[in-house]
Formats: structure tokens, C-alpha cells, sequence
């Protein structure tokens, strides 16, 4: 972690400070097929200058200027061009549907699109675009085009809808810096590898995975998608990256699939009995036990994990093997961090403990957020903003929760989704689905409320087990027998398919 404090607040004076400190260090790389690329701190610096001069001879001050494409250096440059020149950035999600694009774009009144070359029939359809792997970055251009303060507005995040309609969330550059420096003060982020996996569009991406590796001169490796996850990890070799569970927990599941596949399961549980005693004694051999296992994870020795609930079992199986899982919590409207467990004082079933930059309490039972990370409201939508803002600067988050007596945040629910029975009683549907995305049949869980029953709606792995129906229902009595009554599931449906998602793998809820 860093030892000094950093005072920057703009965008524009991180790349700065980053040049200075920096300047030979990589800053970024990516493959390109067999070949690896990377740009120094300098060299990246330089390419956002000459960027940012040219859109901002192209734009107005403040205008807002969307961008749409697949995780990529050219995708980042334009990003860091467009807040770094005044303008306000309209990070889009690239895996929505044309029309979708074309309704957030004239939503938030951008007057530019940037765009990656598979989007030509969005940009057909923009007021105005521009391809990114066109737009110049050669040359020096001398200084910014304008003076950015923290209070200027970098950014509208559209939330991901997973239910109801997307909210633009306002988020200023001491938004973004206030999170990702308060990450910096209390993780070890200075000096390492990561590998950026996320979509950039995502504030998850964004804050953590991209504006707090800069401060501390760690060096970005831009993931080319999900498929090229295997190959990415063997290339660059990260030490650490940011995940949601769902990535998180299917390497946790492809692990054991694979000893099973290689007839090795029962020699792993073996070494992990044995590893575990010897932890008990003080001797730590992991990641010399499992070496194999941590190589097919790219060497990872850590993982932040946020956007969703994570499975304990996942967080501590991974622990055991070496690799450790730190649960995190944020919201887009806090850019997006909140709360996260520190390496070495992780605790599993919670999302840690609340950063710096902002206070949070618990009023009738729902997480209440206010500090610097703090978004001002949402663009043009006022009804939504004071339900979801009080007038002296809290944040309702609409997530269920509690803090224990070590500052320990541990989310229970979200409030909308709240099941609320005949008899009075309130039964959280996440609590539930975690419960049954931890029995090994089941793939993907969904739980809500018909009439005055439970209903669990289930995706099962039944490719590996032909067998998962019975299995389930098997494990479904001996589950309900340990749970209060009014939260028995009383009644299931299967489906043939992985339940529809956002980009950031959560489940879109009825």
C-alpha cells in the first residue's frame, strides 16, 4: 500500500503525478494475437495530451461524449481523453442491443460518440462519431485544454438495470479519485501486476481495477474478453485482479472439475488436510502444494471480488489453495466503492470494512452511504434522485445489512427484492441463493415469491451430473429442515438455460 498521501483530485493531475514519478515505468499492456504491446506512464501520458487536444478542437466544454467497444488500450486512451479535455465521458455498456445504445445516447444528450469498428451501425444512427482506432495520439501536445476542477463533472455511469430502467449516475473527478485513493491507503497496490478483466464501461472496472493501480505505478494488462481469460492469465502473469463471483466462483469450480476429470480429487483433499494442519502449526506450504492449481490460475495470489454476493465457500476454498478471495461491496453511485476486506484480515461472509473517503450507517435496516466517493444524484431524473439522496448528502442504497462490532460490513439483502409473507415475516431471497448455488448440482439459483410460497427457479449442471434433478431434490429436503419454516422453499422450476444477465454476470431479476 502507499505509504505517503497523494493529493491529487482531477484525472488530469493523476496522469500528471503518474508521468513524473513514473515516467519509464509500463503503464499498461495488452496482446495483439501472438504479439504483447505495452506504453510507459510517459508514453500514455503523452497520448491522452494529444488526444484530449483534438477532441476538445472537435467539442464544446462540458459536452458529454459517449463511448462504446470491448475492452482495449485505444478504448482507455479515449476515455482519459475525453475527461482530461472537460468533457463529460458516457461509458456504455457494448454488449446491450443496438436500439438500447441509441436510447442511452440521445438519454444523455451526447453530441459525440466514440466507437470501436464493430459498432459501424450505432455510429450510422449517432449524431456524430468517430472510430477510436482512428483518432490521433502521435505527437506532445503542451499541457491540458482546460483547467479541470474536482467538482467537474467526468463522467455519466449508467447503472446496469438489473431491474427497471437504467439511472445516469453523476460522477465528478474527486468522485473517482476520493475512492480510488482511499483503495490505495489500504491495499497493497503499488508497484505490481494485475490483469484487468472487467468491462471498462463498469465503475468496478473503472475506480478500483484502472484509477487505483496508477497512483502506486502498478502495471495494467488489458484482458482481450472472457475467452481470452486462459491465455491472458498464462501471458501476463498477475499478481492480483478484480472480479465478480461469478467469474470468481467457476475458477473455483473449473479447480475441482478438473481433479475429478483426472481422477486427482481425492489426492487434493488429501493435501489440502495435510496443508491445513500445517497452516494450524504455522508453516505455510501452499502455494507449493498447489502449484499446479495456482499455474492454472495465472499465478494469482489475490483476487478483489465485488458486484455481487460471493459464495464463502468459493472465498475460503480458494484461501486454502493460496490464492486469496477478498470480498468488497460498492455501488455506481459511490464510484463504486464502499467497503473491502484487507489481505491478511479478511473476513469471509462480510464485504469488509468501510473505506475512508466515506461514512456509512444503518438506518431501518438499509445501508446509508455519505463521503467524497458520493455521487450528487442522477442526470435529469430528479424524483429519482430524492428518493435516493437526502438533502444533507446521504446515499440509499436500497442493499439490506449490518455492521459488526469491527466495523464489518455484511450485506443481508436488497430491499426491493424483500419477500414479504402473510404471516408477517420478511425472508431475504439472497441469503437463499447463495444457500443454494452452494450445493454442487446447482449452476445458478434465483428465488422469489408466488402467492405465499418460495419459489426457486434453478439453472443445474447437468452436463457433469446427468443425475442433478434427483441430487437437488434430495439436498432441497435436507436443506428445509434446517431452515425456519417460513423460508422453506416450498416449490422449484428448472431451467434449459443460464438465466439472462448484465455484463457484470448479475442475474436480471423478474
Amino acid at each position: 500500500m502507499l505509504t505517503e498521501e497523494i493529493n491529487v483530485r482531477t484525472i488530469p493531475a493523476l496522469l500528471d503525478f503518474c508521468q513524473t514519478r513514473y515516467g519509464s515505468r509500463c503503464a499498461f499492456r495488452w496482446r495483439a494475437g501472438a504479439e504483447i504491446h505495452d506504453v510507459t506512464y510517459q508514453q500514455f501520458a503523452g497520448q491522452v495530451r494529444t488526444l484530449a487536444a483534438y477532441i476538445a478542437a472537435q467539442t464544446a466544454r462540458d459536452d458529454r461524449i459517449a463511448l462504446v467497444g470491448g475492452n482495449s488500450y485505444r478504448w482507455l486512451l479515449g476515455w482519459f481523453a475525453v475527461v482530461c479535455a472537460g468533457r463529460v465521458s458516457v461509458p456504455i455498456d457494448p454488449q446491450l442491443p443496438t436500439g438500447d445504445i441509441l436510447a442511452l445516447l440521445a438519454k444523455s444528450g451526447a453530441s459525440l460518440l466514440l466507437h470501436a469498428a464493430e459498432f459501424g451501425d450505432v455510429a450510422a444512427a449517432a449524431p456524430r462519431a468517430m472510430d477510436l482506432e482512428r483518432l490521433p495520439v502521435e505527437g506532445e501536445a503542451d499541457g491540458w485544454p482546460c483547467a479541470v476542477q474536482p467538482e467537474d463533472l467526468g463522467a455519466i455511469v449508467f447503472t446496469s438495470g438489473t431491474t427497471g430502467v437504467p439511472k445516469g449516475v453523476l460522477l465528478t473527478h474527486w468522485n473517482f479519485m476520493a475512492d480510488a485513493l482511499s483503495g490505495c491507503r489500504c491495499m497493497d497496490l503499488a508497484g505490481h501486476t494485475m490483469l484487468a478483466v472487467l468491462p471498462f464501461h463498469h465503475t468496478l472496472s473503472l475506480t478500483p481495477g484502472m484509477l487505483a493501480q496508477l497512483p502506486g505505478g502498478s502495471t495494467v494488462c488489458i484482458c482481450g474478453g472472457m475467452r481470452q481469460l486462459t491465455k491472458d492469465l498464462a501471458a501476463f502473469q498477475p499478481e492480483y485482479t478484480v472480479a465478480v463471483p461469478l467469474l470468481a466462483e467457476g475458477m473455483y469450480r473449473k479447480i475441482w472439475d478438473t481433479a475429478q476429470k483426472e481422477g486427482k480429487e481425492k489426492l487434493l483433499r488429501v493435501l489440502l488436510r495435510c496443508s491445513d494442519a500445517l497452516l494450524r502449526l504455522g508453516i505455510d506450504l501452499r502455494r507449493k502444494l498447489f502449484k499446479s492449481v495456482l499455474d492454472a490460475c495465472g499465478g494469482l495470489k489475490w483476487m478483489l471480488v465485488g458486484g455481487a454476493p460471493l459464495s464463502a465457500e468459493c472465498a475460503d476454498g480458494f484461501l486454502r489453495f493460496g490464492l486469496e478471495v477478498l470480498p468488497a461491496y460498492g455501488v455506481s453511485e459511490c464510484a463504486p466503492g464502499v467497503a473491502l476486506n484487507r489481505s491478511g484480515a479478511c473476513k469471509s461472509q462480510s464485504v469488509g470494512q468501510v473505506l475512508d473517503c466515506c461514512r456509512v450507517k444503518i438506518v431501518d435496516g438499509e445501508i446509508w452511504v455519505k463521503g467524497d466517493n458520493v455521487s450528487q444524484g442522477y442526470y435529469q431524473d430528479e424524483a429519482a434522485t430524492q428518493e435516493a439522496f437526502t438533502q444533507d448528502g446521504w446515499h440509499k442504497t436500497g442493499d439490506l445489512g449490518l455492521l459488526d462490532a469491527d466495523g464489518y460490513l455484511y450485506i443481508t439483502g436488497r430491499r426491493k427484492n424483500l419477500i414479504v409473507l402473510r404471516n408477517g415475516k420478511n425472508v431475504s431471497p439472497e441469503g437463499l441463493e447463495q444457500k443454494l448455488t452452494e450445493l454442487p448440482c446447482v449452476q445458478e439459483a434465483l428465488v422469489y415469491q408466488e402467492g405465499d410460497e418460495i419459489v426457486a427457479e434453478l439453472y443445474l449442471d447437468t452436463e457433469e451430473r446427468p443425475d442433478a434433478e434427483a441430487q437437488f431434490v434430495a439436498a432441497l429436503a435436507q436443506l428445509n429442515r434446517q431452515l425456519p419454516a417460513y423460508q422453506r422453499i416450498t416449490k422449484h422450476k428448472l431451467r434449459d438455460a443460464e438465466f439472462p444477465k448484465t455484463t457484470t454476470k448479475k442475474i436480471i431479476r423478474k
